[in-house]
């Protein structure tokens, strides 16, 4: 029998929809209602693929709980995370 390894929680990417405070107010199509947490994540700059990232954990309309990270080399890049 053959086992295939999966990723969990693997990031897909996101249509977010920001204000002019770089705020988001859409993720694909879903209205944002609050945020309730942001952090950011810098690491491996020493390497050739350093990550930065921007975190914010959402809640969509409905209160659906979102994290969703916008990829801070290649701005305006966003992934949903989980939610």
């Amino acid at each position: 029998m053959s086992r295939r390894l999966q990723t969990l929680n693997a990031p897909v990417p996101a249509r977010v929809v920001v204000d002019t405070s770089s705020r988001p107010i859409t993720v694909d199509g879903r209205a944002v209602e609050a945020i309730r947490e942001e952090w950011r994540v810098e690491e491996g700059w020493w390497t050739d693929a350093p990550i930065r990232r921007r975190y914010l954990e959402l809640v969509l309309a409905g209160g659906r709980v979102c994290v969703v990270f916008e990829d801070r080399r290649l701005p305006g890049t966003w992934y949903r995370q989980r939610g």
